[in-house]
């Protein structure tokens, strides 16, 4: 579990902001690989552009994930007590 949990104090909209904040890089980076994904052309007359637009799909589910996790690990834990 994060540590972050043991260590914030505020309030459950404060911890909100700050996932927000924290994970946003990822958002930014999913934005821009769709963006390159939707202006891909060809290099060169002929070539296949196949590959590279299954790399900024898999690029993108990457980056969507860590937005989606990050988010959660840092804006949606519940906080519990620990006994140590």
């Amino acid at each position: 579990m994060s540590m972050i949990n043991y260590a914030w104090e505020g309030t459950k909209l404060t911890r909100l902001k700050m996932g927000a904040v924290g994970s946003s890089f990822y958002l930014i980076l999913t934005i821009v690989f769709f963006y390159f994904l939707v202006r891909l052309e060809p290099l060169y007359p002929g070539e296949d552009t196949f590959m590279r637009a299954v790399g900024f799909m898999f690029a993108i589910i990457v980056t969507s994930v860590a937005f989606v996790t990050c988010f959660i690990m840092t804006g949606l834990s519940k906080r519990k007590n620990l006994n140590i």
